[in-house]
């Protein structure tokens, strides 16, 4: 009998926590600065989410995906796309850059490919790797990432609190989102748009709205190919939107063929402590060296 242990990857939207960890810490003036004066309340904050997720999951394997600068082939489709999104605060910028050094430190590969944004990493890395013998944990705060979903990936949700987690596996989908499978959660930002990623959708299609209309007719297809069975304004509006509608769910669907030479023995979540505390030391981080006794 084959009793081979099922290999646990975990993928980590490393913007999404570098991200929260600046905006967690700078909204208390924790603004922290080496004496050479680098800017590294968001470096922090990410070591700490990152420890503390291997802590409780406790991976196998790990890869780390970021963003490659501002423009991906979805501004090509659509100009306006995160066009509502001001610049990163001054303090922040500067932590792009070593992000990718703290994670070389630890031996975690860090990916990212430009014209594509991290989430696109993320799909392709999950979808190339989860099988019966690796399941694939997604880390995040983006709901988007729930189109990833299915038996072998499962989305590791950080919500408000440091080491507060919401594990949602597939079944966990009508609960959560009220939809029937992952591919909804394309559809259904397709036809509600999103204001984060200034996606368009249908005007005056809002989260029930486009629930319902998913309810009765499963797809944006469904919807238009029983347009008739839709009634009022909603109809015309549905009408005089539909390539809005269509283009939003172009731009909200995760591209799962992007260019990546990773395979898993790469991602061996296995590190060496002198290089790791020389990169604390680096930055400072000396509380930090005690997870790493």
């Amino acid at each position: 009998m084959d009793n081979k242990e099922t290999s646990k990857l975990l993928i980590v939207d490393s913007m999404a926590l570098l991200f929260r960890g600046f905006f967690a810490t700078s909204q208390f003036g924790k603004i922290m600065q080496t004496k050479d004066g680098l800017y590294t309340n968001a470096l922090y904050q990410y070591t700490k989410y990152l420890m503390d997720a291997v802590k409780t999951f406790s991976p196998s394997h790990i890869v780390c995906a970021i963003d490659m600068g501002k423009k991906t082939f979805r501004n090509g489709l659509y100009p306006e796309y995160k066009a509502n999104r001001g610049e990163p605060p001054m303090e922040l910028i500067p932590q792009f850059d070593v992000l990718q050094e703290l994670i070389a430190a630890f031996d975690i590969p860090v990916i990212g490919i430009e014209g594509y944004e991290a989430d696109d990493v993320i799909g392709t890395l999950a979808k190339k790797h989860a099988n019966e013998d690796v399941h694939v944990y997604i880390l995040t705060g983006d709901g988007d990432a729930l189109q990833l979903l299915d038996h072998h990936i499962s989305v590791i949700m950080m919500k408000k609190g440091f080491g507060n987690y919401q594990m949602i596996q597939l079944e966990d989908l009508p609960s959560v989102k009220g939809v029937d499978s992952p591919e909804q959660i394309i559809e259904l930002k397709g036809l509600m748009g999103d204001t984060a990623d200034n996606i368009p959708g249908c005007p005056s299609v809002g989260p029930k709205t486009a629930l319902r209309l998913l309810d009765s007719h499963k797809t944006i297809d469904g919807v238009y190919a029983n347009i008739d069975e839709i009634n009022g304004k909603l109809k015309q509006t549905l009408l005089d939107n539909k390539n809005q509608v269509y283009l939003s769910r172009q731009l909200a669907t995760i591209n799962l063929s992007v260019p990546i030479e990773c395979n898993l023995d790469q991602c061996k979540y296995q590190f060496n402590v002198d290089k790791v505390h020389s990169m604390l030391d680096k930055l400072e981080f000396q509380s930090l060296k005690k997870w790493f006794a």
